[in-house]
């Protein structure tokens, strides 16, 4: 009965946003009990309990169900990573010390692999990826150039300079680490693996910034 009445008090794109949502949730945990081959329209419409009839409202097929779940996860990844990089202001970032940037960097890498520990389809969502068909593999590249983007922008602000190669280079190490931490094959814990990764985003770019200065 209370369904019903949030029903009738929904508009017509609270409806579709909600049936979108569960498709995408399908679509997640589909991927992580079963992998890509998992990821049928049936499949996708048992485990959503919807019917064909909203699967194709919202997407032409699985493919492009893979690529909305996709960016749904990267943008929940990135969102967390940027609230936990930024949690603690800086008085005066042009003046940071060393120390200061480690934090940021252990808070934000903290939150990310928290997100990931807490839902793990997330993780099984980003390794299925990485595996997938070069066109779906591409979603993955723009993820790193995101995370790429992260780093320098808060690397700039402390006046730390280096250039995009290295902040690729580290971002794709970043991912693949967190998808090996979480999918176990890493055998060090949490706390311990934040401040390996914090130490090797920060030594990699100071390391590329005094290579051009000197």
């Amino acid at each position: 009965m209370a369904e019903s009445r949030n029903y009738l008090r929904e508009t017509p794109d609270e409806r579709r946003r909600r049936r979108k949502e569960a498709l995408i949730d399908a679509a997640l945990t589909l991927i992580h009990t079963g992998g890509l081959s998992a990821l049928g329209v049936r499949n996708v419409i048992a485990e959503s309990k919807l019917s064909s009839r909203y699967f194709y409202e919202n997407f032409t097929d699985t493919d492009d169900l893979l690529v909305e779940t996709f960016h749904h996860v990267a943008t929940e990844l990135l969102e967390t990573g940027m609230a936990g990089l930024y949690a603690t202001q800086l008085p005066d970032p042009g003046a940071a010390s060393g120390e200061e940037i480690l934090e940021r960097f252990r808070q934000g890498l903290d939150a990310v692999l928290g997100a990931l520990e807490e839902d793990p389809r997330r993780a099984a969502l980003i390794a299925a990826v990485t595996a997938s068909r070069p066109p779906i593999r591409q979603e993955l590249q723009q993820l790193v150039r995101l995370v790429a983007t992260v780093i320098t922008d808060d690397v700039n602000a402390a006046n730390i300079g280096f250039d995009d190669a290295s902040a690729l280079y580290i971002a794709g190490g970043l991912v693949q680490l967190a998808i090996a931490h979480i999918s176990g094959d890493l055998r060090i814990g949490r706390p311990e693996l934040v401040e390996r990764l914090a130490r090797l985003t920060y030594g990699a770019l100071t390391a590329s910034a005094a290579d051009r200065i000197g």
